[in-house]
């Protein structure tokens, strides 16, 4: 049933990993039913043929429905592709019956409701699959970066100083890049395309990259073509902005709360992904937002709170690292080194760049921290009247920044930070 909701949303790195996690599955013919079901159809179709023929030995019936659904979902990438998108809406609507048949056809019995939450998918999954095949074609002709680097976090946490690292390590910066400025005089490392887009996007959506603390749910049902066109002006940025086949650090602080907006793409698994969230102190990120953009504290708390809450539940399923600000100022060759291990882990065929330049460390200028944590409470925290707010980031700083605690109960925590700011949040 699980596998059946990620086929009707597109999911298909997800559901090829909950068909390698269920082994705990002892009849053989519903094992080889969820592992037909769960083959991507936008990889290498001799995996699904394999795992057909499978299924075929025990069950040559639902074996043929599934080919069925497969056959239909290939017609309707090629729908997409000449967008006749009414067409191939249709056609993924046959497709998905085939797959809700070839399971009830095995005596798992389908609760009428998530065959109505199948069904009621269809429009997104037309939209998702587009874009995928976007990016499929784009892979295709080779006009794509072979590895996606996302900077994430705050603003004024240490993103700028993180992508320069990664770059002078010998991943590519952007060809259209933000110029220097006093408020960041080693550079941005932010690509001028990117954050145009991603700007439109937000004022689109009614935000600003000021206020974009939370983006309500109806905000990406209400916004979808918008959604959908700001993914293809992206991807024409990715084609122009950098080499094929480069290792391309995307930085924008923005894409923590947009990040959502990706998922078509991280689902695909057709281009490698590593993310680096970059965690500083917030009083630290709030006296640096109102000197270099005037930003109030409180709003500027708020901000830190969503960007940094988003960052991390937006990105759980992908390769990634979090990175203390002051360890990267204090130990910056730790932090290139944790930098390489991490990007090898990403699924890319070749692990660190080429010529890795281990002496990129000298980048990172510690007397450029002009904002520093003090102990006690900062005054304007008592004065806005914000203590439940300050105590609750102080709490998601103390859980990101830890580098001892285990991914598994990092998230416990943060489900439950998580949870009080849902409820606190304006």
């Amino acid at each position: 049933m699980e596998a059946l909701l990620l086929q009707a949303s597109g999911c298909w790195q997800s559901l090829e990993r909950l068909g390698k996690t269920s082994i705990d599955i002892s009849d053989a013919f519903h094992a080889a039913l969820l592992n037909a079901l769960c083959a991507s159809p936008i990889h290498e179709p001799e995996i699904n043929m394999a795992n057909l023929k499978a299924l075929a030995q025990i069950d040559p019936h639902c074996a043929c429905t599934l080919a069925l659904s497969r056959s239909l979902i290939a017609l309707a990438q090629e729908q997409l592709l000449i967008r006749e998108n009414s067409n191939a809406r249709n056609t993924l609507r046959q497709a998905l019956a085939s797959s809700i048949n070839a399971v009830a056809n095995s005596g798992i019995i389908l609760p009428t409701h998530l065959a109505d939450q199948i069904f009621s998918q269809i429009n997104l999954l037309e939209v998702t699959l587009g874009s995928q095949m976007d990016l499929a074609l784009a892979s295709r002709r080779q006009q794509l970066p072979a590895q996606l680097v996302l900077v994430l976090g705050m603003h004024r946490s240490g993103t700028s100083a993180l992508s320069g690292l990664l770059v002078q390590a010998g991943l590519n910066a952007p060809l259209d890049l933000m110029p220097a400025s006093p408020a960041n005089p080693r550079g941005y490392w932010e690509s001028l395309g990117a954050v145009e887009l991603s700007n439109q996007l937000l004022e689109q959506m009614g935000s600003h990259w000021s206020k974009c603390w939370d983006l309500p749910l109806a905000c990406w049902g209400n916004h979808t073509a918008a959604i959908k066109n700001w993914r293809y002006e992206m991807l024409q940025m990715l084609q122009s902005s950098f080499p094929a086949g480069s290792r391309a650090v995307l930085k924008d602080p923005r894409l923590c709360v947009l990040l959502p907006a990706l998922q078509p793409w991280l689902e695909s698994g057709l281009i490698p992904t590593t993310i680096f969230i970059p965690i500083r102190h917030p009083a630290e990120v709030v006296a640096s937002l109102q000197i270099a953009e005037g930003i109030p504290t409180r709003q500027a708390l708020l901000l830190w709170l969503g960007h940094v809450l988003h960052a991390e539940r937006n990105s759980r399923q992908l390769n990634r690292l979090i990175v203390d600000y002051r360890l990267m100022l204090a130990e910056p060759q730790a932090v290139l080194a944790d930098s390489a291990s991490t990007l090898a882990l990403d699924g890319s065929k070749s692990n660190q760049p080429d010529n890795w330049n281990t002496n990129a460390s000298d980048f990172i200028d510690p007397q450029l921290q002009r904002q520093r944590a003090q102990q006690i409470v900062p005054d304007w925290v008592v004065e806005e009247q914000i203590e439940i707010w300050y105590s609750l980031a102080l709490n998601v700083y103390t859980v990101m920044s830890n580098t001892q605690i285990k991914e598994k109960r990092r998230r416990l925590k943060m489900d439950r930070l998580w949870q009080q700011w849902t409820t606190l949040a304006p």
